[in-house]
């Protein structure tokens, strides 16, 4: 049973136990250990119609997008096998006063452009941790904008009062956001091994990212040359500013695991 504590948060977390016979080598991040934990990007459908249903309140349709990870920071607190952990990690012995908290960093060879939508159900890629049981697992995902590209990108359509479906372009350039998993056992511990694989799926509600915003602003939005609304720090400012507000206060979740 997991228990969703941040219910307003713009990101549905769903913890996966599976078993992966084989890993593609392309889609495995170098880390260590023999336990694979797997993430999956995902955008949230409407469950009440259909798959690409706009939202009652605006018109919006959200179709796919991307972000691009530089580094995973993470944090293992359990009983696990300690040896070949980076030598660059060290025991939190500040918070931890049984000395069984690990933190280090997993780095991607080459920046990592995760592309999401509503349909894909397979993995995006997958790390290798100790293998052991966990109390708990802390992640930090660290976005970065790269080779002309925004670390988040959102497109859809807006309807507008008139009727007109008008493209749109949602871009954050930065790294000032960034995705803070928090996975906690509530009794004992959770196995992660060779046959025991957590996958875990972030579910995207970008509606919840778009609720301050009224559909007469929209209305009232510039468009570029092209017809596309673009959504940035250039362009629609008063929008992206709100927009980027409110994933910056709900890119932290956490979920327990009775």
């Amino acid at each position: 049973m997991h228990k969703q504590k941040n219910l307003i948060s713009a990101i549905v977390l769903t913890l996966f136990f599976v078993t992966t016979s084989c890993t593609p080598d392309e889609d495995m991040v170098p880390g260590t250990g023999d336990g694979t934990m797997g993430m999956l990007f995902k955008l949230q459908g409407n469950s009440a119609t259909a798959a690409n249903a706009r939202t009652t309140a605006t018109g919006l349709q959200f179709t796919d997008g991307f972000i691009q990870i530089r580094e995973l920071e993470l944090e293992l607190e359990g009983d696990f096998d300690t040896e070949g952990l980076p030598a660059a990690g060290s025991f939190d012995d500040d918070d931890d006063e049984d000395g069984d908290e690990w933190e280090y960093e997993i780095k991607f060879d080459e920046i990592k452009k995760v592309t999401f939508d509503q349909f894909d159900s397979d993995a995006d890629f997958f790390i290798q941790i100790p293998e052991g049981i966990y109390k708990e697992i802390e992640m930090e995902i660290d976005l970065i904008d790269y080779q002309n590209e925004p670390s988040i990108q959102l497109n859809g359509t807006y309807t507008n009062g008139d009727n007109e479906e008008v493209p749109f372009r949602y871009e954050y350039f930065g790294d000032e956001i960034d995705f803070e998993v928090e996975i906690e056992a509530e009794n004992g511990g959770f196995r992660v091994d060779r046959v025991n694989n957590p996958l875990i799926l972030f579910e995207l509600i970008p509606s919840r990212w778009f609720s301050t915003i009224s559909g007469a602003e929209l209305d009232d939005a510039d468009l570029d040359e092209t017809g596309v609304m673009v959504i940035s720090r250039t362009s629609n400012v008063s929008i992206y500013r709100r927009i980027s507000d409110k994933i910056a206060v709900d890119a932290e979740i956490e979920i327990e695991i009775d």
